[in-house]
């Protein structure tokens, strides 16, 4: 019996698909809107056309105009182009300026530029070397101010008569403990006290350290030196319950000085008027 012989089937190798001739157009073409986009963004930086000729701050109470024209680059260009504006670089300057504690740079074309501050906010005046100056919570000098300025209404000023005491500028930070004290005695009103005064001076000098006196003419109230670990701010709250105790107990009419230094059950001594 013979087999039938079956014939191996060829199989084709696989073709080579030819480049089609459609891709160096579609190279060419996509080069051509590169260059072309490149071009427009370069005659858009350079066109008038998207000069800044507005500005728009918002929220600058402490930060003055020349400050801010320095932080933008205005003083000697004042008015980029925006296309070439770097908005996170002017947002690190606006940083950088004392008052200013965030800042939102942004532009809106053809021509406008707008900035919107969040600037610290002060809680007291220190007053040194004949300047008074804007101090926020954390103890950052904002910026200086005047008596009676409307921007320090209301705020207790803190007379820095010490003799070590260092000059301050913007950006400057009070002294941690100085910053503690300040903010716990600041608090006082003279309602907290028991007192009938019409308002509260604060000093510090050499000879007694922290003082508090009431106004226009009464006691006077020595909370003395302050050190982050002997005598820390922690103290103060005994302090001003002791005086509070005193003004009602001996009446503040009587007291001319009182020294307040609270150990076990005395609250210190005071002076009387003869």
């Amino acid at each position: 019996m013979t087999l039938p012989i079956r014939r191996a089937s060829r199989r084709r190798a696989p073709g080579i698909r030819r480049a089609s001739a459609g891709t160096p157009a579609r190279r060419i073409a996509a080069a051509v809107v590169a260059i072309a986009a490149a071009a427009a963004i370069f005659g858009a930086g350079t066109s008038p056309a998207f000069d800044m000729r507005q500005l728009d701050v918002h929220g600058a109470s402490y930060t003055s105009t020349a400050s801010l024209d320095a932080a933008l680059g205005l003083t000697d260009s004042p008015h980029p182009n925006l296309f070439a504006l770097d908005t996170s670089r002017l947002r690190r300057s606006l940083l950088a300026l004392p008052a200013v504690s965030d800042a939102r740079v942004a532009v809106e074309l053809p021509d406008r530029l707008v900035v919107r501050l969040t600037e610290r906010q002060p809680i007291l005046v220190w007053a040194a070397a004949d300047q008074r100056w804007l101090v926020d919570v954390s103890g950052v000098v904002i910026g200086p101010t005047s008596a009676g300025a409307p921007d320090a209404a209301g705020l207790p000023v803190f007379s820095d008569d010490r003799s070590g005491r260092t000059a301050l500028a913007p950006g400057d930070t009070i002294d941690p403990t100085d910053l503690a004290v300040a903010r716990l005695l600041g608090a006082l009103t003279p309602a907290s006290l028991g007192s009938r005064a019409s308002g509260l001076t604060f000093e510090i000098n050499d000879a007694n350290g922290f003082t508090v006196a009431a106004q226009p003419h009464g006691w006077l109230a020595i909370f003395g030196m302050y050190t982050p670990t002997l005598r820390p701010p922690t103290l103060i709250p005994a302090q001003v319950q002791c005086l509070r105790s005193l003004l009602g107990q001996v009446g503040e009419r009587r007291i001319v000085t009182a020294y307040l230094f609270p150990e076990g059950d005395q609250c210190g001594t005071y002076t009387t008027a003869s």
